[in-house]
């Protein structure tokens, strides 16, 4: 009996739900006159949370899932709870709507500093709400994993327990002979997590931002180039020395020589570092990066081919050492 939706449905639904939420969004600009710009936005908004809260809490499907012959379960749950239903209904508004208007917001991106910091953001929440489904094995979005829920076919199990899609994830996951490959959501919070003893380059990009928002291009530029090259100095020491940064030894996770299974060298460290300080230094770049890891099987971006690593989970019994700096 089938377990999880096929990504074709998906899709399918998604996009019959779009096309529907496109008229709900009509007739309340019908209601609202355009010049009240602001409330046409929040009641729009709040009108497609409801179709798809309302919807799922109802008969646990949107339009476009009935149609498609899918149905959306709370992870160990018979019934939906109105909360889950409601978490996952504005995710999916917010991702939906910013998928709509990723053309025209790429387009607002050369027209002024405001319009790339926005412009870049809707593409940011389009393109990272698209990655989520597309590369999950289970086609669990963004918005699924925040509300504990999945998509399933109609005559799948009416219970569909947490351990069997953490089971589906694991059997798609790739395994090297150092270990298993790290997860996207791990390498994640690993970049995230690596700023956290990092406060120069916390300053530096809180900085980067400013400069854009009050209108400094040059100011902001060189700021960026800044952290660029503090980034790279940063990311080549730690990889090089520790075989991956605070982060990815919080993570469990190990930056090793695809061939040899050790820490890279320091010429391999510097090529990794560089490549990716490249990918962070132009937005649009960083953008091509987050996808490339997502839809990469072996999770391996461009600054991984250049330099020859890939990012795996140690195991447990090397966990200590990885803590420990893999020395």
């Amino acid at each position: 009996m089938p377990l999880l939706a096929p990504l074709g449905r998906r899709l399918a639904a998604r996009a019959i739900d779009i096309a529907l939420g496109l008229l709900v969004l009509y007739i309340v600009s019908r209601f609202v006159p355009a010049p009240r710009l602001l409330a046409r936005m929040v009641l729009g908004f709040g009108a497609l949370a409801a179709f798809e809260a309302l919807f799922t809490i109802q008969l646990r499907a949107t339009p476009g899932k009935l149609a498609t012959g899918l149905r959306v379960a709370e992870l160990d749950h018979a019934r939906i709870d109105p909360a889950a239903a409601w978490t996952r209904g504005i995710i999916t508004t917010a991702g939906s709507l910013a998928l709509v208007v990723a053309p025209v917001a790429l387009g607002t991106m050369v027209d002024s500093p405001a319009g790339f910091l926005v412009g870049g953001l809707v593409v940011s929440v389009a393109g990272g709400y698209a990655l989520s489904l597309l590369t999950s094995p289970s086609r669990r979005s963004v918005a699924d994993r925040a509300a504990g829920t999945v998509v399933v076919p109609f005559e799948a199990p009416e219970v569909i327990s947490r351990s069997d899609v953490e089971a589906e994830d694991e059997a798609a996951r790739p395994v090297t002979p150092w270990g298993p490959v790290a997860t996207v959501e791990a390498r994640r919070r690993a970049r995230a997590g690596r700023l956290d003893d990092s406060p120069m380059l916390v300053v530096v990009l809180v900085a980067v931002t400013v400069a854009w928002t009050f209108d400094a291009p040059v100011v902001a530029i060189g700021l960026a180039v800044l952290f660029a090259v503090l980034l790279a100095v940063d990311e080549a020491r730690a990889i090089g020395r520790d075989g991956g940064t605070t982060g990815h030894r919080r993570e469990g996770l190990a930056v090793l020589d695809e061939d040899t299974g050790e820490a890279p060298g320091p010429a391999a460290a510097w090529a990794r570092a560089v490549t990716l300080s490249v990918f962070w230094l132009i937005p649009p770049l960083l953008l091509l990066l987050v996808v490339w890891v997502r839809l990469s099987p072996a999770g391996r971006g461009p600054h991984d081919l250049v330099a020859g690593t890939i990012v795996v989970e140690v195991p447990d019994a090397d966990a200590a050492a990885a803590a420990d700096g893999f020395r």
